[in-house]
């Protein structure tokens, strides 16, 4: 008889299929599949109760449909249908598109970097330190949507994720005060990959909006600040403003 699900599998299973629904729906699809992937190589390796087992395949059951669904999805890789209960055929799937999207990705980045002449910052000895360079090396990643080799070369390292959500967040409110709201947008959605329960950054997304008269788009944002802090006062104030205009118009 097989054992019970461990908890701490379980709990990377889960955690790893909600992360990999808030890439979704941020349309982020590479990291999406990347937490997917997991999700599915973790399920084929861990023991568990029958009870255990079918509640997880109608979960991963459910978000399939979801992804293949899902309009970025469909435009990167056309109509895509995954059989219920069969999460190696799924797996297999997934690795062969990874791959192909890993080999694009290399070139891509390859490129990018043979004709960089950007400086880093540099220390107080006057070299380049290696925290900016990482920094830098993240941020052509994320640019270029490899939201997961990016992730993966700045680690756990919290210092180093607040530098990138600077970074994005900068970039993101210059855009907007220069009118590029879907730049100003990208830059924020791109710092909620590495916080992406940072209420502030939704502030700012909701802030993006309103300067294009999205008032629906707004509110949504600024909805989803207060789901992560309901006491954010700057949030509730603009919730108040968004949805008074919103009625008005």
């Amino acid at each position: 008889m097989a054992e019970a699900m461990k908890r701490e599998d379980a709990a990377f299973i889960y955690k790893k299929l909600d992360e990999g629904k808030r890439h979704l729906k941020r349309q982020n699809v590479y990291s999406c599949l990347h937490c997917f992937n997991e999700v599915l190589e973790k399920s084929l390796h861990t023991r568990m109760l029958p009870a255990d087992q079918k509640q997880l395949n109608n979960d991963i059951n459910i978000f399939q449909q979801e992804l293949a669904a899902a309009k970025p999805f469909k435009e990167m890789y056309g109509p895509v249908t995954f059989r219920d209960n069969d999460a190696k055929t799924a797996l297999d799937f997934l690795k062969q598109i990874l791959h192909v999207e890993e080999e694009e990705i290399s070139s891509k980045f390859a490129e990018s970097t043979r004709h960089d002449i950007d400086v880093p910052a540099l220390n107080n000895d006057g070299n380049a330190s290696n925290s900016d360079k990482l920094v830098k090396k993240a941020k052509d990643l994320i640019d270029i949507g490899a939201f997961a080799k990016a992730k993966e070369l700045l680690g756990e390292d919290s210092e180093l994720h607040y530098l990138i959500l600077q970074l994005c967040n900068t970039k993101g409110i210059e855009y907007r005060k220069a009118g590029n709201i879907g730049c100003a947008i990208t830059e924020f959605r791109k710092a909620l990959v590495f916080h992406p329960d940072d209420e502030g950054l939704y502030y700012n997304i909701a802030r993006a909006y309103l300067e294009n008269k999205e008032w629906e788009d707004a509110e949504e944002s600024i909805t989803q600040a207060l789901e992560i802090n309901p006491e954010f006062p700057e949030g509730k104030a603009l919730l108040s403003f968004v949805r008074k205009q919103h009625i008005e118009r």
